[in-house]
């Protein structure tokens, strides 16, 4: 089922809030947009047991003539850890998984066709992974070498757009109000990156917001 990727997004438009307007003493006015072009993609092994998927957001805002990347490709693999020499044994069975989290993040170039028809972008991005066996209880932390990435997406639906708001108020000490606007279509494309070459479901859209605080 389709579906637009909030949490991503969320997390960009949050690193991405401008400066107050100038206002009283503690009252902030927070107000941005923000273009952007996102993929995901996942697949699943029945024989290996194996499970994979990933994302790229790229999101350029408003004023700024660069955009920013952030990509992650998680993977996990379903083990046996003790019993295997024993097969007619099953009371020695114990299981877990193998896990592997790969991302990344840089700056890149993003551009959007008329009315988010298509979208293009590429960059490089410094990676980092972290791998976790549950079998054995290690983990380890390793800086991959930095990689050249892009993303090519075709709309493929109509356009969607969407709003909401929300507040937060504690009485007598703090008072939040803020809102959202979206314009996006869904889109298919192929994502390239640091080894493969894959198909992606993804979004390109622009999103703007405002919020007030007081307190």
């Amino acid at each position: 089922m389709r579906r637009f990727m909030t949490v991503p997004m969320a997390g960009l438009l949050a690193l991405a809030l401008a400066a107050p307007v100038a206002a009283g003493p503690n009252v902030g006015n927070y107000s941005s947009s923000a273009t952007i072009a996102q993929a995901s993609w996942d697949s699943y092994d029945e024989e290996k047991e194996a499970y994979s998927a990933g994302y790229i957001a790229i999101s350029r805002e408003q004023g700024s003539s660069e955009a920013f990347a952030e990509y992650s490709q998680y993977s996990e693999t379903f083990v046996q850890c003790t019993g295997a020499d024993t097969p007619d044994d099953p009371d020695d069975d114990t299981f877990g998984v193998v896990t592997s989290n790969v991302w990344g993040y840089g700056a890149a170039s993003l551009a959007v066709g008329r009315n988010y028809s298509s979208a293009s972008a590429s960059g490089t991005l410094d990676a980092a992974r972290e791998d976790f066996d549950e079998c054995t209880g290690e983990w380890s932390y390793e800086e991959l070498q930095a990689f050249e990435f892009s993303l090519d997406l075709t709309a493929t639906s109509a356009t969607f757009k969407e709003s909401g708001r929300g507040s937060f108020h504690v009485p007598g000490e703090f008072n939040s109000h803020s809102s959202y606007k979206a314009t996006y279509r869904f889109a298919e494309g192929v994502f390239d990156g640091a080894d493969s070459s894959q198909g992606v479901s993804g979004q390109i859209g622009k999103v703007s917001w405002r919020e007030h605080t007081n307190g």
